[in-house]
This record gives structure tokens, C-alpha cells and sequence, in this order.
């Protein structure tokens, strides 16, 4: 392979590196023959290759760079080489990919808000390394955004992939379909605040009495469910029929139909 071909192959691959940041590569890991040969994100005179002499960044720069795309995984303990967010429903799945499986025990996910620096694990136990690559986070809230990254862990170290950014559309207050419907003897009710709030949610018949209050309470953001026996206030069973239920919460009304049959 003659030198301008070399050149050309660095120069692709230092355009392209996803995430050069990333690779953890040890002081002294090979010291003869080609490899690395000193510092941290640091790779010299590649086994085979010239000097070329392309250097990028303050600490993340190659010589003869070539085989540092095409053989990374020889030269570190464990290399996180892509990881990306999206949103699945109400919840954001992460899901990533490394260059050195095997070399660690699992991973950790950490996440922070988007306007503080600070990032806490959010993961209760380590995720093991084998099978693992993704994970769902149904804790993010919508309407708040969010910067995530993922450790993967060896004995007492840990290595860190870059960041990776993504904001919740907001979600309005919703009241959903009780289940089951019809129902006898009883069901339940979901329903989502946007925002902690007082909240009334109550049973009424066709004619608008009300048979039963469920909640009056103040509720947290979130997802939410209440349960009707279907007994009125003083804990009589109701008649079969068509019964209203009935959210009040943020200044905002919504009412569905459900159907009990005894």
C-alpha cells in the first residue's frame, strides 16, 4: 500500500471516527514492533505502517493511523463505539454498541438533567455485559429533556461513551378507558398528570348525581390508577347501567362513559 493510499485511508477514518473519545488506550500497552506506545487516547507508529505524522485534537491524535480504525479493539479494554436515544411511547430507549465485548462485567446508565452537570445512575443493578445493549428508561418525564451516558464497568473501573441528548414532547392531562368494560364487580382507571396537582375523580349516573367520589386528593406528575368496586358512597352495590366517570385536575375536565353489568 503506497503512502498516499495510507494518507487517504487515515484521512477517512479520522473523518468518520464516531467517537474517537471514547477508546481508553493504557501507557506502555505494546512497546516495540508497531502499536501503541505512550499516552492516553494516543496511538504510534502502527504495526506495519509509516509515520504519517496526522494528529487531531489536544489528547486524541494518531501517527500512522490506518490500522487505528481497522484494529481498535486490540489496543483497549473496552470501547463503547456508538449509543443513541429515542423515544418509545412514553418512556426513551437507549441502546449502544461496543468494540470489545467480554473485557468488562456490565453496564450502568446515568443520566442528568439537561441544565445541570451532575449525573446519577439510574439503573438499580448493573446490567450483565452478556446480551445487554439497551435499556429503557420509563422514569423520563415528558415535557423535560435529558443527557444520557452509559459506563461500562471492570473490577473498579469504569469507561464512559459520549453523551447523548433528547428532549419529551409535554403530554396533557389524559383520562383513559376504564378495564375492563363492562365490568362486574369492579375496575380500574388510569389516568396522567402533566404536573402535581389536586385532583377529583368521581362516579355519576346518567342524570349527573354523583354515586361515588374516588379521589380528592393531591396527586404527583406521572401515571396514575384508581379502582371502582362499583359501590356508591355508603358502600351499596350500584345497579347494572351506563355510569359516567369524571376527572377534574389543572383547571381541566374530562369525562368518559363506562358500563357495569351484574
Amino acid at each position: 500500500m503506497t503512502r498516499a493510499v495510507l494518507c487517504l485511508a487515515l484521512v477517512a477514518c479520522l473523518l468518520a471516527r464516531p467517537a474517537a473519545a471514547q477508546y481508553q488506550v493504557f501507557h506502555g500497552a505494546v512497546v516495540s514492533g508497531g502499536g501503541v506506545a505512550s499516552g492516553s487516547h494516543v496511538v504510534h507508529h502502527t504495526i506495519g505502517q509509516p509515520v504519517i505524522g496526522v494528529s487531531i485534537g489536544a489528547d486524541n491524535y494518531v501517527k500512522a493511523g490506518f490500522w487505528y480504525c481497522a484494529g481498535i479493539s486490540s489496543t483497549v479494554d473496552v470501547a463503547i463505539t456508538s449509543i443513541f436515544a429515542e423515544l418509545r411511547e412514553d418512556a426513551v430507549l437507549l441502546s449502544w454498541s461496543v468494540s470489545a465485548p467480554g473485557s468488562f462485567e456490565g453496564f450502568n446508565v446515568y443520566r442528568s438533567p439537561d441544565t445541570e452537570d451532575a449525573f446519577e445512575r439510574i439503573n438499580a443493578a448493573l446490567l450483565p455485559a452478556s446480551g445487554t445493549a439497551s435499556y429503557t428508561d420509563e422514569t423520563a418525564e415528558p415535557g423535560q429533556s435529558y443527557r444520557y451516558r452509559v459506563g461500562a464497568a471492570s473490577g473498579d473501573s469504569e469507561w464512559y461513551s459520549v453523551e447523548v441528548s433528547i428532549s419529551l414532547p409535554p403530554k396533557p392531562l389524559a383520562l383513559h378507558q376504564n378495564y375492563p368494560n363492562p365490568f362486574n364487580p369492579s375496575t380500574s382507571i388510569a389516568f396522567y398528570l402533566p404536573k402535581r396537582t389536586q385532583v377529583r375523580l368521581g362516579i355519576f349516573d346518567v342524570r349527573g348525581a354523583l354515586v361515588r367520589m374516588l379521589l380528592d386528593e393531591v396527586q404527583g406528575v406521572g401515571n396514575h390508577i384508581a379502582h371502582w368496586n362499583g359501590s356508591n358512597g355508603a358502600g351499596v352495590p350500584v345497579a347494572s347501567g351506563v355510569y359516567y366517570y369524571r376527572i377534574e385536575a389543572d383547571k381541566k375536565i374530562i369525562t368518559k362513559k363506562l358500563v357495569i353489568v351484574r
